[in-house]
């Protein structure tokens, strides 16, 4: 017995020096994530903000270039203290810019990098910032297809949801009080994945074949046409840090997906519900092995798809319910041959639709 007691006393120290040491590699690598990514991505918690700034002579300049202003984000710790910070805002964006089709634009919002140094907001020098362009499910719906994105792969953006009441300082007035939510920079993006942004051009086949394939089945799924890699439209192109690998494509902007479904993306007499439902898919043309894998793949998350959609709080349970309508619809194709082949193999994309002359499998 006391063999037994001394056996155990030294099983129990040194899992205590374990312990220990595990802890202490915490504590080492949370500094070394948040300076990789920075902390206000490490959370889904929702920022509870204000942002002031001269939005009057924003929403008057938000055209061909855009100014910046001086402004101030206050935003609180989960212990509710307020932390202020000095930033310049303006306007950003293409189409949600043009107030015909936004009463709001989205807005770019640059920090002062020793000011935000230890906030939630250090490690960032500018971020894109969604706000609600007409009404703000449009808002929620868009960040729940960064979610949905990010359990594909880690090679996609970051998102982090805000509660912001929004001042504009020439008028005195609080405009209104929404949800919104900042984008990771797509440096950042690089940075975490150990590779660097690739501006050259390059076409589809340039790409790693299985990060285009996961890219384009996505974007079938959530009905988004609004994306091109040749022109980087909504897209961004990485180069691993090993120069071997085959560069990846990370999509952004989905606020034109039939998922969202926004008013400003209809067509004047085009009923609605036919535009929601429209697909088309836009990959490549891949072997059945490379299909039958895919669809696995896509399988496998849908429970994860469908709990992001069903746990979301700001969303009424019809919306929820039509977002899981639009989606089941995608896993209604891949179970069925017929419709595969009608619209996936049908419209899929050879080598020669790229001018691509050469490829290594044969593809249909």
């Amino acid at each position: 017995m006391p063999v037994t007691l001394h056996k155990t006393r030294y099983i129990n120290n040194d899992l205590i020096f374990i312990s220990f040491c595990l802890v202490i590699l915490f504590l080492m690598a949370g500094p070394a994530m948040a300076e990789k990514g920075g902390r206000l991505f490490m959370s889904d918690e929702i920022i509870t903000m204000e942002l002031r700034t001269d939005f009057s002579a924003i929403l008057k300049s938000r055209t061909e270039d855009p100014e910046f202003f001086d402004g101030e984000m206050v935003y609180y710790d989960l212990d509710g203290r307020s932390v202020k910070l000095s930033v310049r805002v303006s306007a950003r964006g293409n189409f949600r810019r043009d107030p015909e089709n936004c009463a709001f634009p989205p807005l770019y919002v640059e920090f002062m990098k020793n000011e935000a140094k230890n906030t939630l907001f250090g490690n960032h020098d500018k971020l894109k910032l969604v706000t609600p362009c007409q009404r703000e499910k449009e808002v929620i719906e868009e960040y729940i297809i960064y979610r949905m994105y990010n359990q594909v792969t880690e090679q996609s953006m970051k998102a982090r949801l805000a509660k912001v009441r929004y001042f504009d300082t020439e008028s005195g007035k609080e405009l209104f009080e929404g949800h919104s939510f900042f984008l990771e920079d797509k440096n950042h993006i690089a940075k975490r994945n150990n590779a660097v942004i690739r501006d050259r051009f390059i076409t589809t086949h340039d790409l790693n074949r299985d990060n285009y394939k996961k890219l384009a089945f996505f974007q079938y799924l959530i009905g988004n046409l609004d994306w091109y890699v040749e022109s980087r439209r909504n897209i961004i192109v990485m180069q691993p840090s090993d120069s071997s690998s085959m560069p990846v494509a990370v999509p952004y902007d989905f606020d034109l997906a039939g998922f969202v479904n926004p008013a400003y993306s209809k067509p004047k007499g085009v009923p609605a519900k036919q535009l929601r439902d429209k697909r088309v898919f836009r990959g490549l043309c891949y072997t059945e092995e490379e299909l039958r894998d895919i669809f696995t793949f896509y399988e496998n998350l849908k429970l994860q798809f469908e709990s992001i959609i069903k746990n979301n709080e700001l969303l009424s349970g019809s919306d929820k319910r039509q977002l899981l309508r639009y989606i089941s619809h995608f896993y209604t194709v891949i179970k069925k041959e017929d419709l595969v082949k009608l619209e996936i193999l049908a419209i899929c994309q050879t080598p020669q639709y790229h001018n691509v002359s050469e490829l290594s499998e044969t593809l249909r």
